[in-house]
Formats: C-alpha cells, sequence, structure tokens
C-alpha cells in the first residue's frame, strides 16, 4: 500500500509540475499568426512544395532542416527572450542565414530557386507581423 501510495503521489506531482511548465511556456510565447492564418499557410505551402518534385526522403529532409529552422525563430520573440529589434533582427538573419546554407547543400539550383520564392512570401508576411524590414 505504502508504494502505490508513493506512485500516485509521484505520478501527481509529475502531471501538475508538467502541466504548470506547459501553462508558464504558454505564457511566454507569442503568436504572429491567427489559427486560421497558420491553416491557411500550411495549405498554401503543401500545395506550393509539390512543385518542388521531391521524393519522399527529399521531402523529408527539406522538412526536417525548415521545421528546425522555424522552431528557433518562431522562440525568438517569446516574451521571456526580451530581445531589442536589433538583436532579434540579428538572430533572426543568423537563423535564415544558416537555414540557406543547408538547403543550398541538399536541394538543386531549381528547387533552391522554388524554396527562396516560398519561403520569401512566408517571410513577407512574418516581418509585417514581426514589424521589421526586410
Amino acid at each position: 500500500m505504502k508504494q502505490f501510495t508513493i506512485f500516485v503521489l509521484t505520478t501527481l506531482l509529475t502531471l501538475t509540475g508538467g502541466y504548470a511548465q506547459k501553462s508558464a511556456a504558454e505564457d511566454r510565447k507569442v503568436e504572429i499568426f491567427t489559427h486560421e492564418e497558420k491553416d491557411n499557410l500550411q495549405m498554401w505551402y503543401n500545395n506550393e512544395l509539390k512543385r518542388m518534385n521531391f521524393s519522399e526522403e527529399e521531402e523529408s529532409q527539406y522538412n526536417s532542416v525548415l521545421f528546425y529552422y522555424i522552431a528557433k525563430i518562431t522562440r525568438l520573440d517569446d516574451k521571456d527572450q526580451d530581445y531589442s529589434k536589433a538583436q532579434f533582427k540579428a538572430k533572426l538573419n543568423e537563423y535564415l542565414s544558416m537555414q540557406e546554407a543547408e538547403l543550398q547543400e541538399l536541394l538543386t539550383p531549381q528547387q533552391f530557386a522554388i524554396h527562396q520564392e516560398i519561403y520569401g512570401e512566408f517571410l513577407r508576411s512574418a516581418y509585417r507581423r514581426w514589424g521589421i524590414e526586410n
């Protein structure tokens, strides 16, 4: 019985701690697009991605690089980062440069040109929402 009580207490503490951490992380997060805008962007992105004529493996590699940097970029304007506009823009450009270098190694010149077109549209929208100039 004692082991069961310890198990229940440990489980409750873990769940409560996990919820508190998740809630605190959500409080720091800044959303630049609404859920509807995100859905529309995702549908548009998936349609545009077809133009790149990827194999399954190529698409997986492309998405892996892209989403790695998108995850880093989306954290830049979280409330706990406290970057100035200049710091934010410098870090953003650093991530974008690293992403571009990795993608140039991965994609054909034609695929890279399509990527720049697609990603450029997304970035223009994001820049407007962030209130920064390209």
